[in-house]
């Protein structure tokens, strides 16, 4: 009988001991994150609907985060970049439905250069021969090869491709303009900005061995037509 009175009492004062201790520590808990750990076979009523643990055992909740985490998949599955899918996996864009139209666009480059090396390309004395022409050709070799270099574009018949490029004494820059065109189902974007940027790239490289402070800047979409986004106009 001393025996079951012993033991009774010892479970009562671990009983005691442990209820202190669950106290104690969502006291803390509360103190640190503004809300208490839920308790044992009991549902944590700060916790979602469902959240609370099967069977009665312990679960850390951290307020805020499931709620972030839910955020986080809302925005991902409802991205507006085309390019990525509701797993947020790269996709290229069906555009297998979508009505063919005229669609047009135009980019510039502009390719700081020394005055020594503006002076070279000006006066057509560069030792690779002439910068402008040189560029003016890589630009529209570019642009046909955009969908090769760029994995999610698609393949464009491009209808027309034309590159200009100026020379602007004040500023010993040249200045690179593209355009492309095409009838059909997306956009050619793409092709005008890469026509310019590989053009520039090429003033670059041809002019290298005489100037290292060469800088290819405003690298820019100036408009484009055609399509369900509508039109654009940036920048000039």
């Amino acid at each position: 009988m001393a025996s079951a009175t012993s033991s009774a009492s010892s479970n009562s004062n671990f009983c005691s001991t442990t209820g202190s201790g669950v106290k104690e520590i969502n006291d803390e808990f509360e103190e640190f994150f503004g809300q208490k750990l839920g308790t044992s076979g009991t549902e944590d009523k700060s916790l979602p609907s469902g959240e609370a643990e099967a069977g009665g055992q312990w679960r850390q909740y951290v307020p805020g985060v499931a709620e972030a985490e839910e955020r986080r998949d809302d925005h991902v599955s409802e991205s507006n970049l085309t390019h990525v899918d509701r797993r947020g996996e790269c996709s290229m864009v069906d555009v297998g439905g979508k009505p063919e139209t005229e669609r047009v666009a135009r980019a510039r480059a502009r390719v700081a250069l020394e005055p020594h090396a503006f002076d070279l390309v000006a006066s057509d004395k560069m030792k690779k021969g002439s910068v402008l022409s040189v560029a003016q050709l890589a630009g529209i070799q570019a642009a046909k090869k955009t969908s090769d270099l760029i994995p999610l574009c698609h393949n464009l018949f491009l209808s027309h491709v034309g590159v200009t490029c100026a020379l602007r004494p004040e500023t010993s820059t040249v200045e690179i303009n593209s355009v492309a065109r095409t009838t059909g189902r997306t956009g050619v974007e793409m092709e005008a900005l890469t026509a310019c940027t590989v053009a520039a790239l090429t003033v670059y490289d041809m002019c290298k061995a005489a100037s290292k402070a060469t800088r290819i800047e405003d690298v820019v979409l100036l408009s484009k037509s055609g399509g369900k986004s509508g039109d654009f106009h940036g920048a000039v």
